[in-house]
């Protein structure tokens, strides 16, 4: 059974058929990540997956904390000092680009003479 029909022929499918596939596919990978997930959990040994579990909570508690703690800190500084840092660069330009060019070309030559020193 093919999931899409192929390139060749005649008929296109319709967005309902493609929607269709698109389900149908989305199922079978769901069913074989499912499969596989039980699969690699059944060869596991038992410390892997407790130091696995520990970790998965250490790293979902400390994410739940920071996400507190942003929530809680005031990002007015941090906005009014990217605004400052944004209205410099409109500002300075042609300045900016003047210094990337000239960053840009040492770092080729650079990366040009390694290359010839290394042959």
């Amino acid at each position: 059974m093919t999931l899409i029909p192929h390139a060749n022929e005649k008929s296109v499918p319709t967005p309902a058929e493609l929607r269709r596939y698109a389900t149908r596919a989305t199922g079978r990978l769901r069913d074989t990540a499912v499969h596989v997930g039980r699969l690699v959990e059944d060869k596991t040994p038992d410390p892997v997956l407790a130091g696995a579990i520990r970790t998965a909570t250490r790293v979902r508690d400390t994410a739940a904390r920071a996400g507190r703690l942003a929530g809680h800190r005031n990002l007015d500084s941090a906005k009014a000092r990217a605004a400052r840092a944004a209205t410099l660069a409109r500002a300075n330009r042609t300045a900016l680009a003047t210094v990337a060019g000239v960053l840009t070309a040492a770092a080729l030559a650079r990366r040009a003479r390694r290359a010839r020193r290394t042959k």
